[in-house]
């Protein structure tokens, strides 16, 4: 059981280490990218006007990840990529095309992550026997007691009805049609009244 928890633990980490390079890179950062590009000694696209260049970069990268993108610089500047102009900055359609590659593999490795965390993680195991949801009705049917106690006390409530077998069935016979198509908050709120008192009936009938 530790060492399941260590190696959760040890998963959410690495998670919590791979979304953050999921961030977007924003305006600052696609600047950022162009001005490493041309430091690199790569020349802009000709037919971009400089003076348009972050604004045209920054649209076409905009949502996409930060570290995707700084991975795509170093191979440009590496001369890594087996594209035609080598010397240029890739339009960009084509420099989003290469960031979102990029992107895929940083998210293919948080999906993994994730899966190896689904499968180290116990699942919580419900008790369905019949003596559990016996507890369950019993502690259910004491919550409403006690509640309806509180409510008279405090004159809260008026004189609760009197709800035997007879009516228990016959609201069990309501609840067995079928809804209409349309059913408003109040109608609700009164099935699910009705289906509570049936419940609390039934459970009395079986206690005695």
């Amino acid at each position: 059981m530790t060492t399941a928890l260590a190696t959760s633990s040890t998963l959410q980490q690495q998670i919590t280490a791979i979304a953050e390079k999921l961030s977007p890179c924003g305006d600052e950062g696609a600047a950022k990218a162009i001005r490493t590009l041309r430091t690199g000694g790569l020349g802009l696209p000709n037919s971009i006007k400089p003076e348009d260049v972050n604004t045209v970069y920054s649209y076409a990268l905009s949502g996409l990840s930060s570290e995707a993108l700084t991975t795509v610089c170093k191979k440009l500047v590496r001369g890594e990529y087996d594209i035609d102009r080598k010397s240029f900055i890739p339009l960009p359609p084509e420099l989003a095309a290469m960031v979102r590659a990029e992107q895929r593999l940083i998210s293919d490795d948080l999906s993994r992550l994730r899966s190896r965390l689904d499968a180290v993680t116990p699942v919580p195991v419900v008790d369905r026997s019949p003596e559990a949801q016996a507890r369950v009705q019993s502690l259910r049917l004491d919550f409403l007691n006690a509640h309806q106690e509180f409510k008279e006390s405090n004159g809260l409530a008026p004189t609760p009805e009197t709800f035997d077998e007879d009516k228990a069935e016959y609201f069990r016979r309501i609840l067995s049609l079928k809804d209409a198509p349309r059913v408003t908050d109040e109608q609700m709120n009164e099935r699910n009244k009705r289906a509570a008192q049936i419940e609390k009936c039934t459970v009395q009938e079986a206690a005695e």
